[in-house]
């Protein structure tokens, strides 16, 4: 069957038998195979205010709802959901064969889906441990020839062992240390060292050679550039290469300047101001090589790759590979969905399905690269106080009243196409149903909800939109966080870093 539109995806969907369910730590991380597959199920972990909205969409199970009680979120992952009693025992009533759509995959998840007879739909654990480790696209980037900032990947030890000087002289006066051994994404585990002061602070934090529960044995360390952080989203199909244009991402911003950890992946921002030819060009080209290097591996579906835009000098440099979904999803596709584009979730799932389609992978990476206009950003604790009596705000359409001076609730909704002007915004992935107290985590990046908006919140210099800066402050305000960097006129005054993010 070609697939043409939207429509010929769902014809192709309904042809065929069993269940297909999407597994997530919540349920708004799984929709998008709502709008081409009915019925869809989805799994997931978190009570969030947006389930009722959600589950319009979709048949939604929810561990914390059935539980009546939140898990810690400390290790707990999609393979510690699907192995509970409860999950298994809400999959065995479905219908057979069920196909499961993962984040991302795991070793004790593959024995548990042959145990039971699932059919994931997601790379090998070992192919997916194996492309996002930071040495292998370190020696891939080499082989390949591609662009790399320079640094190196060097024992644990050496942190103890070589002081500022030894850095600076190698580097420059301003680098970054990340922790290859860290492997949750979002900035966790990466450190700016701008001074020897702070570089003695770093040595102090890794005394024990441990961090966020990982034992240390490596460390990254690579010179500090100017730039801008961005990323690609790809898909390999047995009909070539699908891949996005490039995507802005907001990275520390300034609610996040008191954080421990720097590099804090806060969202997206699509625009549809061009980039110069060049950079398009450089980026696209080293996605393709990357691409075609993993489809030699056996690697299928969705991927990203993160980049670093140096535009004053029109340089592009691959940072990492993210062989998952990631940042960008659902939000991307809920884009395309409102512009009648096929969403790459439709062609990851076929790569793992014994079903034949066509597709024109030309036009539709034509399609693909060109502009979708949105942007959402990622709320967090920021905050280790006690707040299991708050009342969180409700998922769902909020819009700003310049007449009575405050910001409203309209109706409950989640996707992109309900937002009318710059005045509204999306309040979705959350808040978190109190199960007993608000938040089941003490990291202080757990995520609480996200905002969608209609527009892009930064402007050219990277500065957030004073619509965009009310919601933020407001939606904080509301979950009784107050962290630095939200006044409003601190937050005009002061550029967000989206210009800062490094490998």
């Amino acid at each position: 069957m070609f697939l043409r539109n939207l429509d010929d995806a769902k014809g192709l969907f309904d042809s065929l038998k069993g269940t297909f369910a999407g597994v997530g730590m919540t349920a708004f991380s799984r929709i998008i195979p709502s709008y081409f597959i009915n019925p869809y199920n989805i799994v997931s972990l978190r009570a969030t205010r947006d389930l009722s909205l959600l589950r319009k969409k979709a048949a939604i199970f929810c561990l914390e709802h059935e539980k009546g009680k939140s898990f810690p979120e400390k290790s707990f992952n999609s393979a510690l959901l699907l192995a509970h009693p409860l999950t298994r025992h809400f999959l065995k009533g479905l219908p057979d064969p069920k196909h499961l759509l993962l984040y991302q995959n795991y070793p004790e998840l593959e024995d548990l889906a042959r145990k039971e007879g699932w059919h994931l739909l997601s790379n090998p654990s070992s192919l997916r441990v194996k492309v996002g480790q930071r040495s292998f696209f370190k020696r891939l980037a080499h082989e390949l020839k591609l662009p790399l900032i320079p640094g190196d990947i060097h024992p644990v030890e050496v942190i103890h062992t070589r002081d500022y000087e030894h850095w600076e002289r190698a580097l420059g006066s301003r680098f970054v240390a990340q922790l290859p051994e860290v492997v949750q994404g979002g900035g966790k585990g990466t450190f700016f060292i701008n001074s020897p002061s702070e570089y003695v602070m770093l040595r102090e934090r890794l005394k024990e050679n441990a961090w966020r529960g990982a034992v240390l044995k490596s460390v990254s360390m690579h010179r500090f550039v100017e730039g801008i952080p961005v990323s690609m989203a790809l898909c390999l199909t047995k009909h070539g290469l699908l891949l996005t244009g490039l995507q802005k991402q907001l990275i520390d911003l300034p609610y996040c300047r008191s954080l421990t950890e720097d590099g804090v992946f806060c969202g997206h921002v699509w625009d549809d101001i061009p980039w110069p030819l060049s950079v398009t060009q450089k980026a696209r080209k080293q996605a393709l090589i990357i691409g075609e290097y993993l489809d030699s591996l056996g690697y299928k579906g969705i991927l990203g790759i993160d980049f670093l835009i140096d535009k004053w000098h029109e340089q592009v440099y691959p940072l990492e590979i993210n062989p998952r979904f990631t940042g960008a999803f659902p939000m991307l596709s809920l884009l395309h969905l409102k512009d009648k584009v096929i969403p790459m979730e439709v062609f990851h799932i076929l790569e793992f399905l014994d079903v034949p389609y066509r597709v024109d992978v030309e036009e539709l990476n034509a399609i693909y690269a060109g502009s979708v206009v949105g942007s959402h950003v990622l709320l967090f604790i920021l905050s280790l106080r006690n707040t299991n009596t708050i009342d969180l705000p409700s998922a769902g359409l909020y819009e700003y009243d310049p007449d009575k001076g405050k910001i409203c609730f309209v109706k409950g909704a989640f996707d992109y196409r309900e937002i009318k002007n710059k005045c509204q915004f999306i309040i979705t992935d959350g808040p978190p149903v109190n199960c007993g107290e608000a938040f089941a985590s003490s990291d202080l990046l757990y995520r609480v909800c996200r905002l969608l908006f209609s527009y892009p919140v930064v402007d050219d210099d990277g500065v957030l939109e004073p619509h965009a800066h009310r919601a933020v402050d407001w939606a904080y305000k509301k979950m009784g966080i107050s962290p630095p960097g939200t006044g409003v006129m601190e937050i005009i005054n002061n550029k967000s870093q989206i210009t800062n993010k490094f490998q």
